[in-house]
């Protein structure tokens, strides 16, 4: 991007209708809004709908939200998904309890806020999808818009799969008893991997995924999950193909209804014995662990994936907001609220697992004490006492009869509800195999089995439904002849295709380095371009002016700051802590050994490490790729319907008068097509 091209293309394109460089007499009119109070004269109309008719001149206004609370719930639901309640609470637990929650809430201050408030306003502004966003902007930026789609398809290939586990675990909790509830037996004798690991943990690897020994281990797919796999895309299709009006309904229930199965979780949680130890443990700082760099790369990352920021679906979901909403006031409300949201689940979670350690810990007394009364079955002491009591007179033992205790099989040091929790799982395991045990303990576990997996159901969906809009939003801004059902048939069949791969035996290790390697790189990538681009290539006070138009308010020096140093900053040290790390520790997983019940630490195979290194590549290769292919003419985005230097018929007569549309207006409803 020379600076002979920015000069240039600075003088010819425009915001929404507003070039770049412009004076300060000249204000930006919105001509839906303006529309829509009358004032727009038919003259007017005419000439903005140059770049938005169908192929008979008839205007095709861009769809827009039935109202400012179905638009707010489609955001919280997108923002809100399953990494509030099985990631956060692990990350909280690793990086220090409530020490955590210091590197989190600054890194929310430093670069949450901003940079939602910044996806938010340039996807109402200029009203498009990602693509557009960016090469509107300028025309070398375009490959920064295909980034953020490529991570975008790249996550919902692999989330769709964890849908899938939890559609299964939801199916098997209409019984009477959990399946996950016992060991199977085999000629009356435990099977003995389920004797070797736990009932729920041997549901999980074994009758869920089958799971292999190892990522080379391939084998058939699976049909239980090739079912499910294929049910959660029927739910996913079903789900947006009506476009953002039907899909934001949807929103309402999807997002509204984990909260209340959470509200009732942390209630019954909350009234169990040991959950005030889970929530002391969760608080309790160890504030050695602010000095440690890899606690505040862990809470920046995790704000990216929490908010959902350089997806795309931000900016998509913003283009259909009317041009004088508050977007401001919308990015710090979703942003508070998707983050307290993570505290809430993360206090929910450890109350209910501070129950299972202590159900953990008192099993662990008392086959201790069990084996000490094995060996002194007289004393009447070890009997009665409590297990306090019991410890010391243990103690007393041990240094009587040395000998007899050596032969001892004995896990004293280890019965403690802190010990327990230290163990708490990651991701799937710590939904699908911690939290399925421990319902098992609750009254009725099976209707709390339905309950919490319906709940991940729709914590799921609703980010799903987030993920794929910005690729439909893209697809249809292009301006293609294509009906909004076979756009979602063709998008939703060909990633169940190719997600079948998750379902093969070796499927989870896949889906492992998919969740760890698509995502972080590329996301950090583009949001750091993103900056850029409005700060510096857009100019920040060319986007000061755009936010102030619209809420009639210019952005504070807390903004201006973030937006263009801050930001980039935080960014740029991630991205290298990030490739450090990476290198200084090379890729490996953990194997689950159905011998011993346990996971094992391998390394990947070669081949595994070029699927690692072709899914950093995809995304991140788009921003410098396009930027080269536009620079030297090879591909311009014009050919893919994206009007960078849209302006309409009077600003071709007048290039002092720039009212107009740039955008592509494309309806997203069902029969919705429009021409190249």
């Amino acid at each position: 991007m020379g600076d002979a091209n920015t000069s240039a293309y600075e003088t010819t394109t425009c915001n929404g209708g507003v070039k770049s460089s412009r004076s300060d007499s000249l204000e930006k009119i919105d001509p839906f809004a303006v529309e829509q109070e009358g004032l727009l004269t038919e003259e007017d109309k005419s000439d903005s709908s140059s770049d938005s008719s169908d192929s008979d001149g008839q205007m095709k206004e861009r769809p827009a939200w039935d109202n400012k609370f179905q638009y707010i719930m489609a955001a919280l639901g997108f923002a809100v998904g399953l990494g509030n309640i099985w990631r956060f609470p692990y990350l909280c637990q690793k990086n220090g309890g409530g020490a955590f929650l210091i590197p989190y809430f600054v890194m929310l201050f430093l670069e949450g806020y901003p940079l939602y408030f910044l996806e938010l306003a340039v996807g109402q502004s200029m009203r498009k999808g990602a693509v557009g966003v960016w090469s509107h902007i300028h025309p070398q930026l375009v490959g920064v818009g295909f980034a953020s789609i490529v991570v975008s398809l790249l996550i919902g290939l692999y989330y769709n799969m964890i849908l899938a586990w939890t559609l299964f675990y939801l199916f098997n909790s209409f019984r009477s008893e959990l399946p996950w509830a016992k060991c199977p037996e085999n000629n009356g004798t435990i099977v003995h991997e389920c004797a070797v690991s736990s009932s729920t943990a041997y549901f999980w690897y074994r009758d869920t995924l089958d799971i292999s020994g190892s990522i080379e281990e391939g084998g058939v797919a699976n049909w239980k999950m090739v079912v499910s796999l294929f049910i959660a895309w029927v739910l996913v299709f079903f789900g947006i193909i009506k476009g953002i009006k039907s899909s934001g309904k949807v929103m309402y229930f999807a997002t509204i209804f984990p909260y209340v199965i959470l509200i009732a979780f942390f209630v019954r949680g909350m009234t169990l014995e040991g959950a005030a130890a889970g929530v002391v443990h969760m608080f309790k700082p160890d504030l050695t662990r602010l000095v440690d760099p890899v606690v505040w790369r862990e809470a920046a990352t995790q704000i990216f994936f929490s908010l959902g920021l350089g997806y795309g679906a931000i900016i998509a979901y913003s283009s259909y907001n009317p041009y004088n909403n508050n977007c401001k006031k919308d990015a710090l409300f979703v942003a508070s609220a998707n983050s307290l949201t993570s505290v809430f689940a993360c206090i929910t979670v450890f109350s209910v697992l501070g129950f299972k350690a202590n159900l953990a810990t008192k099993e662990c007394m008392e086959v201790n004490r069990q084996t000490v009364l094995t060996a002194f079955p007289e004393s009447y002491f070890i009997k009665n006492s409590s297990y306090v009591e019991f410890l010391q007179h243990m103690d007393e033992l041990n240094s009587t009869y040395p000998d007899i205790f050596q032969n001892l099989s004995i896990s004293n040091k280890n019965c403690s509800i802190e010990e327990e929790l230290k163990e708490i799982g990651q991701g799937t395991g710590l939904a699908f195999i911690a939290f399925a045990e421990t319902i098992l303990s609750f009254p009725g576990a099976p209707v709390w089995a339905v309950l919490f997996f319906f709940m991940l159901l729709c914590i799921g969906m609703s980010s799903e439904f987030g993920i794929l809009q910005a690729f439909i939003t893209m697809v249809l801004d292009f301006g293609y002849k294509v009906s909004k059902l076979k756009l979602t048939s063709a998008l939703c069949l060909s990633m169940f295709i190719i997600g079948l791969i998750f379902t093969m035996r070796s499927g989870s290790y896949f889906l492992d380095i998919f969740d760890g390697y698509s995502a972080t790189f590329g996301l950090v990538s583009v949001a750091l371009f993103e900056t850029i681009a409005v700060a510096w290539v857009f100019k920040l006070e060319n986007f000061e002016n755009d936010i102030e138009r619209m809420i009639h308010s210019k952005p504070g020096l807390y903004w201006r700051i973030s937006w263009k140093y801050t930001c980039p900053f935080i960014m740029v040290v991630i991205l290298i802590a990030s490739f450090v790390d990476m290198f200084l520790n090379p890729p490996s997983y953990y194997a689950w050994n159905k011998d011993t019940g346990t996971k094992d630490e391998l390394t990947y195979p070669p081949w595994a490490v070029f699927i690692i290194v072709l899914l950093i590549l995809s995304s991140m290769l788009c921003i410098p790729l396009f930027a080269a292919l536009v620079r030297f003419g090879i591909f311009d985005p014009k050919w893919i319907g994206v009007n960078s230097y849209g302006r309409n018929k009077r600003a071709e007569q007048n290039d002092n008068d720039d009212i107009g549309v740039t955008e592509s207006a494309t309806p997203l409803n069902l029969n919705s097509t429009n021409k190249v």
